[in-house]
């Protein structure tokens, strides 16, 4: 469940919202005059998060490799056709 919590309840309470993402697996939202800050979530779910972005760099890098291996073989080519 997601828990709006302006940032000067949370100040507050944090032991309890603390108890409340670690326990029960809630996420928070923390909020400053209704616009929305920062979030809490379980830490199981933020490793997941960061393995996620970890792998969508690593799949961007191999994207960036393979283009440009294939500008390599083009120039190749080229160099090849020109001697």
């Amino acid at each position: 469940m997601l828990h709006l919590c302006p940032i000067t309840r949370l100040r507050d309470r944090l032991g309890g919202y603390v108890r409340l993402v670690a326990h029960d697996g809630d996420r928070v939202m923390i909020t400053r005059n209704g616009k929305e800050l920062a979030g809490l979530v379980p830490a199981r779910e933020l490793a997941l998060l960061d393995a996620a972005a970890t792998r969508s760099l690593d799949y961007k890098a191999y994207q960036v490799a393979q283009e440009l291996m294939r500008w390599r073989i083009v120039k190749e080519g080229l160099e090849e056709v020109g001697r």
